[in-house]
């Protein structure tokens, strides 16, 4: 791709008789590749189309069109980050509390309270951060705009 060129890359695309539909479209402008992106979704809205510059998949795509039937591969959603990390953590901390109390002496709840303690603590770390980056987000957008 030449500078200037934008690819539109498809979430998924439906198998044409001819064989495989494209994995990607190459386009002259920024806005011709939205309105691409757009026209496609609109005629499938189980798709999401990523647009991404001349430099391919370095870094986050410059724009992100989604139907409304668009469902995320494999992303974990924050709801489930938020409910199972909390479970896990506060779940996990109470079973170490548990034998805390007790000096000890039954030593299976702190060894399965620390197994659940890090991977909750992991979720809710991550749901944290990006929150604050999507936060962070919105007011450097806003600053933008208004300057």
């Amino acid at each position: 791709m030449s500078p200037g060129e934008y690819a539109v890359h498809y979430s998924s695309f439906d198998s044409s008789a001819l064989g495989t539909g494209p994995s990607c479209t190459i386009l002259e402008s920024l806005a011709d590749a939205e309105e691409y992106a757009k026209a496609q979704v609109a005629l499938k809205p189980r798709l999401r189309c990523r647009i991404y510059d001349h430099r391919g998949f370095v870094g986050l795509p410059i724009r992100e069109v989604r139907g409304q039937e668009y469902v995320g591969e494999s992303e974990i959603s924050p709801r489930f980050r938020r409910w199972f990390g909390s479970l896990l953590f506060f779940g996990g901390l109470a079973l170490m509390i548990l034998d805390w109390s007790v000096d000890f002496r039954l030593t299976w709840p702190a060894t399965i309270g620390v197994r659940m303690l890090i991977p909750g603590a992991i979720l809710l770390v991550t749901e944290l951060i990006l929150i604050l980056h999507a936060k962070r987000k919105r007011i450097h957008d806003g600053v933008q705009k208004s300057v």
